[in-house]
């Protein structure tokens, strides 16, 4: 028995201690910052390509990927060494970026070719591309059906796409600009935030019905809490974040951040939001029990980290 009792301790010590990084894309130094969310500090900050602005971390913990839109390229992060070991030349202005549930494909909206780049992680090179509609900005994916999700900000849609067929199966009509996705496998509900029309959609993936909630002023993107039943919305121009129960399907708080927030990222231990402000070079910690901001991290110039920039 005291083995047993020690060896439960081991585990729960190793459970409660383990490291969690936050990697900041920083558009105006071309680099990223990493954050160890244990600390809240920074740890290393690595040279990527041209303007970088989307990221994602492979479930796996292993890699980050990185769009450079004026650089057209993707930087691939090796997170043992911290080090950019990879470009990828992309098409004209790799945005939003998002990696597979089995980490065997990276997704890349490519803002100016109107076309979703698939990526082979094994060989780090393009496998496919698919064209979508004007100015792609937002992606989510279901790994129950293996459908990718993709908001045409200029078009006013999002286009539903059968992996690995690589086929568009339906347009849905949103509100105008739609930018930021997320999907909630709880409640089976897609959401949108609409930049121009300041609100988010919420569609109902079974019905295709769709309910809009007012938010603040040019919404970004979208997280969603453990529970499944409550968002988070970065509004630019409102410097602030806009808390939005799906029971009551309205906006019960707002909670003011830094200036021109853009990408947020729900803790993997479901306590914390990192939010990342473009305009004045911090990343916003808040309790997502009590609503506020808990820490403010000063990372490079510029911060957006648009997408999942936490590791799991």
């Amino acid at each position: 028995m005291p083995h047993l009792v020690f060896l439960l301790f081991i585990f729960w010590i190793d459970g409660a201690c383990a490291e969690s990084y936050a990697y900041i894309t920083n558009q105006g130094d071309n680099s990223v910052s990493v954050i160890n969310t244990n600390t809240n500090k920074v740890i290393q900050t690595i040279a990527v390509g041209h303007r970088p602005a989307g990221v994602a971390v492979s479930n796996n913990g292993k890699r980050v990927y990185v769009t450079n839109p004026e650089s057209k390229d993707i930087s691939v992060i090796d997170t043992k060494t911290l080090k950019n070991i990879k470009t990828i030349k992309m098409g004209g202005g790799p945005l939003a970026i998002l990696v597979s549930p089995d980490d065997q494909s990276v997704y890349v909206a490519d803002w100016y070719e109107d076309s979703i780049f698939i990526i082979d992680t094994i060989t780090l090179s393009i496998r496919d591309k698919i064209k979508v509609g004007d100015s792609p900005s937002g992606l989510a994916i279901n790994p129950n059906n293996n459908f990718l999700y993709v908001a045409n900000r200029d078009e006013n849609t999002i286009m539903i796409v059968s992996i690995p067929e690589n086929k568009i199966i339906d347009t849905i009509d949103v509100g105008t600009a739609p930018f930021g996705l997320a999907l909630n496998l709880e409640r089976n509900e897609l959401y949108s935030a609409n930049v121009r029309s300041n609100n988010i959609s919420v569609i109902n993936l079974n019905t295709k019905e769709i309910t809009y909630i007012p938010v603040g002023s040019f919404p970004y993107a979208i997280e969603i809490d453990n529970t499944g039943n409550r968002l988070f919305v970065t509004n630019q121009r409102s410097n602030s974040i806009s808390v939005v129960s799906l029971n009551e399907m309205k906006t019960v708080k707002t909670i003011n951040v830094g200036e021109y927030p853009e990408g947020i990222d729900l803790h993997p231990n479901n306590t914390h939001l990192y939010v990342a402000n473009w305009f004045d070079n911090i990343v916003s910690v808040i309790d997502i029990s009590s609503l506020q901001i808990i820490a403010e991290i000063s990372v490079g110039e510029g911060c957006r980290a648009y997408g999942e920039f936490i590791s799991r």
